[in-house]
């Protein structure tokens, strides 16, 4: 397993001595400003999924010609059910406590159960004004939000073989979708536009992971929970 480092690992410990350091003491600028620029992704692609939602048109749907290509891209998208998301969600978070990530396990569920929930709350209230090609496609909802997740607790050195096998399955989602007639490409960035409201939100959250794990390798009592905790105490 590759060494952490400041990206993606809790944290690190110099060469010249066997303490560890905690980056992020010295770095609350450059923190700060990352966490203006993910709350502004954020929210940007919140805003743009409500003018799509507006403003999608109402075309009538067309059966797709079912065709052995067809047919296989039907098998493929129902292949993506709650088990294999869970089953995912699963094993990144057994990836993130072997990791040693404090908040890496709660972000993933969140990243992840947090795009789904969000992406069927807004087929519910949209339903009935906009046609179902139209609305954010479950399926691409779930892989956009691995992806996601994914990104966050794997390591430096893994993280590009993770975005770019990520970006295969999500085209790959995508392509079959609009092969069976599943969404539209209206569905399909509507879709993207709901991961993307999470995993920036989502990312913040770990900017906090090396502070965490330092404090819990200096004192293991001193989880990141109850750090949460004790935050959540001096705001009230």
């Amino acid at each position: 397993m590759p060494p952490s480092s400041l990206d993606s690992g809790p944290m690190r410990r110099t060469r010249d001595t066997e303490t560890t350091t905690v980056p992020g003491r010295s770095s609350a600028r450059p923190r700060k400003n990352a966490i203006v620029a993910r709350v502004a992704v954020s929210g940007s692609f919140a805003i743009a999924l409500s003018v799509l939602l507006i403003s999608a048109p109402h075309a009538p749907s067309v059966p797709a010609e079912e065709t052995p290509a067809v047919a296989l891209a039907g098998v493929a998208l129902d292949a993506i059910d709650v088990t294999t998301v869970l089953t995912a969600v699963a094993v990144l978070a057994v990836v993130a406590l072997l990791r040693k990530l404090p908040y890496g396990i709660g972000v993933v569920i969140a990243c992840t159960i947090g795009a789904v929930v969000t992406g069927e709350l807004v087929r519910e209230l949209a339903g009935s004004s906009v046609s179902p090609e139209d609305l954010p496609f479950g399926q691409l909802v779930a892989v956009g939000a691995l992806l996601g997740a994914a990104s966050m607790v794997a390591s430096t050195s893994w993280r590009p073989v993770v975005l770019g096998l990520g970006t295969v399955a999500t085209l790959a989602v995508a392509a079959s979708a609009l092969a069976v007639g599943s969404a539209s490409i209206a569905g399909l960035a509507g879709a993207l536009m709901v991961s993307f409201v999470w995993w920036p939100a989502c990312s913040i959250v770990m900017l906090y992971s090396p502070e965490a794990a330092a404090r819990e390798a200096h004192n293991p009592l001193d989880t990141a929970a109850l750090a949460v905790q004790r935050k959540m105490g001096r705001s009230r």
